[in-house]
Parts: structure tokens; C-alpha cells; sequence
């Protein structure tokens, strides 16, 4: 029983850490005619993030920049909520 216990602990621990500062991500429809998501961040801000020929966006600034390409969506938000 402690294993199991610990197991979760660690598991939850793992997922928590994965998308520090995400409180949510949520579809938001097409942005210039691709998928969007909102990311909500705990810190009560939010932001808008698409992928577009291969180049992530955030809806306020724009380009990212090359290095974030092929970072997965989960990472960005991650990024843009540090």
C-alpha cells in the first residue's frame, strides 16, 4: 500500500511540475486559419498560442522565434506562463 501511495505522490508531483504556471488549456477556435488554444496561467494572466507553417505564435507578439519550433504545445504554454 505505501508503494502504491508513494507512486502517486510522485506521479502527481511529475504531472504538476510538467506545466508549472498552466492553470488551463482550452480550445479558442481558428487563428489565421489555424487550430488556437488559451492558455491560462496561474498567475491569472492568459494568452493565445497557434502554430502556423511550423512557427509557434503568441497572439499578442507574435512571432516566438525559430528555437520554439518544434517544441510541443504543452511546452509552449509552459513557456509563455514563465
Amino acid at each position: 500500500m505505501k508503494k502504491v501511495f508513494a507512486l502517486v505522490l510522485v506521479a502527481g508531483f511529475v504531472s504538476t511540475t510538467a506545466f508549472a504556471g498552466v492553470s488551463n488549456i482550452s480550445n479558442n477556435g481558428n487563428v489565421s486559419g489555424v487550430q488556437s488554444w488559451r492558455v491560462e496561467c496561474s498567475s491569472g494572466s492568459s494568452y493565445i498560442i497557434y502554430k502556423k507553417s511550423g512557427t509557434w505564435y503568441r497572439g499578442d507578439i507574435g512571432h516566438l522565434g525559430n528555437r520554439y519550433d518544434s517544441w510541443s504545445r504543452d511546452d509552449v504554454a509552459s513557456f509563455v506562463c514563465g
